[in-house]
């Protein structure tokens, strides 16, 4: 098993100095329906930047955060198009992730810029701040679910702005989302209260 594991990996870039790396899989997710979840927003961002993505390269490819920061040029060219015809757009992002690096490693700070812009950029969507996930959960890889939820929040934002996107969530998996979003509250809560005691 070991063999197929260490296999898997290195044909689909979970390699980490030479080891098979589980953190960026998503072999531990037991919920069917969370990694069909997952299979919809490969399909999504891989459609939109003309990549193959899919449950064993998706944190690889976007762990250092020029992948999202292109998904997110993408993005806002149907952002633009919104705000000049819709009626009242609100408040939307004026511009895309700028300056960010393309070929950096996952954990240089280059790769926690590139991260940190395309957040900002997210927020700017108006994706809630629940759904933002923290950038150690993806440069650390603390966190993968949280990252998926951000970018299913951003596909969502994204089809508000009239962007095709097939990433609705039947109400058991989003009530699932919304359970680890409430979970990621009191945690950082709790980690305030500990920092100020």
């Amino acid at each position: 098993k070991q063999w197929y594991q260490r296999r898997v990996a290195i044909t689909a870039g979970g390699k980490t100095g030479g080891k098979y790396d589980r953190r960026m899989s998503f072999d531990d997710v037991k919920d069917e329906r969370m990694l069909v979840m997952v299979d919809k927003l490969c399909v999504w961002m891989g459609t939109i930047l003309g990549e193959k993505l899919n449950r064993e390269n998706l944190i690889s490819q976007i762990r250092n955060g020029a992948f999202m920061c292109r998904l997110a040029e993408e993005i806002q060219e149907a952002v633009d198009s919104y705000k000049n015809t819709a009626d009242e757009p609100g408040s939307l992002p004026r511009k895309a992730p700028q300056g960010y690096k393309l070929d950096v490693s996952g954990r240089s700070m280059e790769a926690r810029e590139n991260v940190m812009k395309f957040l900002n950029w997210a927020r700017e969507l108006r994706v809630p701040e629940s759904s933002i996930f923290s950038p150690d959960d993806l440069l650390k890889l603390k966190g993968k679910m949280n990252v998926v939820n951000t970018l299913l929040a951003v596909a969502r934002r994204a089809k508000d702005c009239g962007m095709a996107a097939d990433i609705d969530a039947p109400p058991k998996i989003a009530n699932a989302f919304q359970g680890l979003e409430e979970k990621r509250k009191k945690y950082r809560l709790r980690l305030c209260v500990d920092t100020t005691a």
